[in-house]
């Protein structure tokens, strides 16, 4: 989970008053920026640049919108790798001594989809990416929910590794132990909506077992195993595997 530093004097932007969309249009990307409410803005020179700054596991793109005077609503991505990066819409000063200085950000968010932000359901997320020659690699966030991105050969790769017993089996309580090993090195249970929706579902999982925080205590690995182990067992998950197993051997 990343982590965020809100430095001194940075005005904090509704991440609602911002919409931002990717959309593949005669062969290149673009991207769209709309604001509901321009009065959000009116406290900044009006020649301050409007950017939006994409994130995706290494990977960083500006994309510039022109200035607050004379803001431009699309911009081409020029990297073609992105599939469901962290958008963060920035404020930046563009010239005199304080020029490139952050004036104001929202907090970010995950572009999911065709670029909005509400596109899937559930606390896990999966997308096909070029990630070869890995099959599954977890992408987990500050501020929205985790990513599990698939290989994009594999054919239905979302729909593959929500129903597939083997995935299910093997690969599913390996991804849970590592966002649960990730929330629980904090202090205490931190104010992030996606993190309280997996604290809620563990409960569900284990009611009134109240997960211990700190990476380095010993009850923290025994909880998010004793998490595994009750989630195997109310799915049945090894159960499923061995059949497909053997029924797949039975057909040999």
């Amino acid at each position: 989970m990343r982590r965020r530093i809100r430095l001194t004097g940075r005005k904090q932007l509704s991440r609602t008053n911002a919409n931002v969309r990717v959309a593949d249009v005669g062969g290149r990307r673009l991207v769209t920026l709309t604001m509901s409410d321009p009065h959000e803005y009116s406290g900044f020179p009006r020649d301050s640049r409007l950017v939006v700054r994409l994130v995706e596991n290494k990977l960083v793109e500006l994309v510039q919108f022109g200035n607050l005077d004379s803001p431009r609503v699309t911009a081409e991505l020029q990297n073609p790798l992105f599939v469901a990066p962290s958008c963060q819409l920035r404020v930046v000063a563009s010239d005199g001594q304080r020029r490139g200085l952050l004036l104001g950000s929202t907090d970010t968010w995950t572009l999911r989809g065709d670029g909005e932000s509400g596109a899937e359901k559930g606390i896990l997320l999966f997308k096909p990416a070029p990630i070869a020659p890995r099959v599954w690699k977890l992408d987990i966030r500050e501020n929205d929910y985790p990513i599990v991105y698939l290989d994009k050969r594999i054919p239905n790769a979302g729909t593959w590794a929500r129903t597939d017993p083997i995935f299910i089996g093997a690969v599913l309580p390996a991804i849970i132990g590592q966002v649960f090993a990730d929330i629980l090195q904090q202090d205490d249970e931190p104010d992030i909506p996606w993190v309280k929706d997996w604290i809620r579902w563990a409960d569900i999982l284990m009611p009134g077992q109240k997960p211990p925080y700190s990476q380095a205590n010993q009850d923290t690995r025994e909880w998010i195993e004793s998490l595994i182990e009750t989630f195997c067992r109310r799915h049945h998950i090894s159960d499923r595997l061995v059949r497909t197993l053997v029924g797949e051997e039975s057909e040999l």
